[in-house]
């Protein structure tokens, strides 16, 4: 069994930045695999139905579409277990630890039914939407697959954000490689009929993402066995309903922040697609490069509420920490941002052959590289809050940043002034910009307010 003395896991408040800075990049190495390994099912997934034509491609890309709005609002929830788990941990505090696990489940098993009713009804919701009717249909039967993979993916995150908030990192990141190889091998079966298995063409991807989301919890409960025996209470032990309440409170906010993000997208998304096939696939393109570097500072965000967790709950000073897990944000999104500042052309030229979209995208991709300054520094920020256990005001900060103020300038810049998808991007830009001096500005005055800074 790992050890469960807090100092070991903590160490001194009082080592130098670099020694910090080594401790941040340590436990946030094995989640950024994992975050890529989550990145990777999805490409495999496009690649294999890509293989059944352009209309199958399309469905799965709508019903996904779908998906990911509905549970990134769950997923989202999960990380209140951050500033609980963490903070317990720090201090030694066993019983709130397990408490903490009980209580995120708990939410888990609440917030499920509601996913999977919701992609029960994919398809007339997508019709209200105004999508495709010929690719209804099978993007509806798609969310119907996955139905059955709600609980075990909402199992996968509450046990992966529990892990992480104790600093055991590397779980998830096992699990979710593991999960690959299941994913893809379930993908080549029931996609295209292999091992006397009917061909189920698009929908068997689906099944085998329901599947790879359960095997994922289980592989998460047997890797971290000695974590949760260590802490678990038993189902005998009673939940107390004010608990229970705090929890899900936490976990909305966060949830809420989180769907506001990907919202904002989704919108971004569908301004730029009506101004047709070209500047569509050029944001698609800078937006999937985006996502990649992404990883990297979401990690460290990862690691960034863990470690903040852990010395607010030993009661010792965490100002060093915040300010170097935010300088390493914008730090590792440096490179990113030179390459597509410098070398636009060479990077989309990846994915297309298409002169117009080349055009295009290398003029978005320039603005891409000030969004990812801006979009390090906010997720790293974001995390060393959530440690700190400061959820309710930060997640304004999304709904200030995107929806007040990003997304209605890029609507008049692309439409209004005629700029078209380069004017939607700085709103992005803009919109980034503004949620990371708001969050910048709450961790200095969360600062000044705690006791042990």
């Amino acid at each position: 069994m790992e050890a469960q003395v807090p100092s070991a896991a903590i160490q001194a408040a009082d080592d130098s930045r670099r020694a910090e800075a080594a401790r941040l990049l340590r436990l946030a190495a094995p989640v950024v695999v994992a975050y890529l390994g989550t990145v990777a099912m999805g490409v495999v997934d496009t690649i294999m139905v890509g293989r059944l034509g352009a209309g199958a491609l399309a469905a799965v890309a709508l019903a996904n579409t779908w998906t990911f709005g509905l549970v990134i609002v769950a997923l989202g929830a999960a990380r209140a277990l951050d500033p609980i788990v963490a903070q317990a941990h720090g201090a030694g505090d066993r019983r709130t630890v397990g408490l903490g696990f009980s209580l995120g489940l708990s939410m888990g098993m609440l917030l499920a039914p509601p996913v999977m009713v919701a992609l029960a009804f994919a398809e007339p919701a997508l019709s209200l939407l105004g999508q495709p009717r010929e690719l209804l249909p099978p993007a509806g039967a798609y969310c119907r697959a996955l139905i059955w993979g709600v609980p075990g993916l909402l199992g996968f995150a509450v046990c992966r954000q529990y892990m992480q908030a104790l600093g055991r990192m590397r779980p998830g990141t096992v699990a979710v490689i593991l999960a690959n190889f299941v994913n893809a091998g379930l993908n080549w079966v029931l996609i295209f009929g292999k091992l006397g298995a009917p061909a189920l063409g698009a929908l068997g991807s689906g099944y085998a993402t329901a599947v790879s989301q359960w095997f994922m919890f289980g592989a998460m409960l047997w890797l971290g066995r000695d974590s949760v025996r260590g802490h678990w209470l038993g189902w005998r032990e009673r939940l107390a309903w004010r608990s229970l309440g705090r929890v899900l409170g936490m976990g909305s906010s966060l949830g809420f922040q989180t769907g506001l993000e990907v919202w904002a997208f989704h919108a971004a998304g569908l301004m730029i697609g009506s101004l047709g096939a070209v500047p569509l696939a050029a944001h698609a393109i800078a937006m999937n490069l985006a996502t990649f570097s992404f990883m990297v500072p979401a990690g460290l965000s990862a690691a960034a509420a863990t470690r903040v967790g852990h010395l607010v709950g030993a009661r010792l000073a965490w100002g060093r920490t915040a300010r170097v897990a935010v300088a390493l944000g914008i730090g590792v999104m440096v490179v990113p941002a030179v390459a597509f500042v410098l070398a636009p052309r060479v990077l989309v030229g990846v994915y297309t052959s298409d002169a117009a979209v080349i055009a295009l995208a290398a003029i978005l991709l320039p603005l891409a590289g000030t969004f990812q300054l801006f979009d390090g520094t906010q997720v790293v920020a974001f995390g060393v809050l959530r440690g700190a256990g400061d959820i309710h005001v930060p997640s304004a900060a999304n709904m200030v940043g995107y929806w007040l103020v990003g997304l209605p300038v890029g609507w008049l810049l692309g439409f209004r002034l005629d700029q078209g998808a380069p004017g939607v991007w700085i709103g992005l830009v803009l919109s980034l910009a503004v949620i990371a001096l708001l969050l910048l500005g709450r961790i200095a005055w969360v600062l000044r307010r705690a006791r042990f800074v």
